[in-house]
């Protein structure tokens, strides 16, 4: 496997693990209700550090694969430019 397809995959992967954590930061704020005193505050707390690092993860991954994807179509247009010059 090349280096740009496992890029391709890491940043799929990291796209991937930003919905995950999105998802468990939405769980745990879902079941505040049952949490009282400080467990009420330390379960906020944690969900919104999930929720944080879902966002950053989903946008590192998505900032990736648009570069990847700007690299691809310069590379694409040089070979075009360098066959048409020809």
């Amino acid at each position: 496997m090349n280096d740009r397809m496992r890029s391709r995959g890491r940043s799929a992967v990291y796209t991937m693990a930003g919905f995950y954590f999105i998802y468990t930061a939405y769980q745990l704020f879902k079941d505040r209700a049952g949490n009282t005193g400080s467990d009420y505050v330390l379960f906020l707390v944690i969900a919104a550090a999930f929720l944080l690092l879902g966002i950053g993860f989903i946008g590192f991954g998505m900032y990736n694969m648009n570069k990847i994807r700007k690299e691809d179509r310069k590379a694409l247009e040089q070979k075009d430019t360098q066959e048409n010059t020809r």
